[in-house]
């Protein structure tokens, strides 16, 4: 294949290319991004379903890398630098059987978990999160995990088993406590808020959008999903 050279993992033109690697170069020549020489056919397929969801124009050379590794109980982790974008995902995730309920109807979580992943390369690229907007919906504010909570506030605290990798049990962000969010874990911080609200706003899961605040946050995300979609 003339693109062969193109590529340092695939180096020897002799050998004939397997499935995986042969959807490997094409993903690259679609959508701008190297995936892991590890990734096998049905991740691979998986993950260019999730890709497809968005406007190619946008979402091309968005993300550097996508790197397969075992995180623990961790789903999957984005790394943003002045010189890489990589996201990795956890092996485990595509083995998940269950979907979502309660206005996720026959949404496979794997699918859900790739979308929310993707939601924090376009947080990084809008900086959405990052936004006093933002956060004024649900009153963030960053606190030190020693210090203790002021009265009206409250943080999410980790309780599962395996999340180790992800960092302290505590979040160094608290927020208001009558704040609605879409499920627990979005509690955590601006960064995983923003990447759920905008995974269930790509299922058009709106009724995850409870209260005032949650209305807020609807808004913002259907405006994000008319420049990707």
């Amino acid at each position: 294949m003339k693109h062969l050279k193109n590529f340092s993992i695939f180096e020897s033109k002799k050998e004939k290319l397997t499935k995986a690697q042969e959807m490997i170069i094409s993903f690259k020549e679609k959508f701008g991004t190297d995936l892991d020489e590890k990734f096998e056919v049905s991740q691979i397929k998986l993950i260019e379903k999730a890709f497809d969801t968005f406007d190619k124009k946008f979402i091309k050379n968005k993300i550097d890398k996508i790197i397969l590794k075992d995180l623990g109980g961790v789903h999957g982790r984005w790394h943003d630098s002045e010189k890489r974008k990589e996201m990795t995902l956890n092996p485990s995730i595509f083995k998940f059987k269950k979907e979502f309920e309660n206005g996720v109807k026959d949404v496979p979580y794997k699918l859900f978990v790739l979308i929310h992943e993707i939601g924090h390369c376009i947080d990084h690229i809008e900086r959405t999160s990052y936004s006093k907007e933002w956060q004024a919906i649900s009153g963030w504010k960053r606190l030190d995990r020693r210090s203790n909570v002021p009265e009206g506030y409250t943080r999410y605290v980790e309780k599962r088993k395996g999340r180790e990798i992800a960092g302290p049990k505590k979040s160094n962000w608290i927020h208001k406590e009558d704040a609605s969010f879409c499920r627990k874990y979005t509690s955590r911080n601006p960064r995983e808020d923003f990447a759920d609200c905008f995974a269930f706003g790509v299922f058009s899961a709106w009724d995850r959008f409870t209260g005032e605040g949650g209305k807020k946050k609807m808004e913002i995300i259907k405006k994000i999903l008319k420049k990707v979609d």
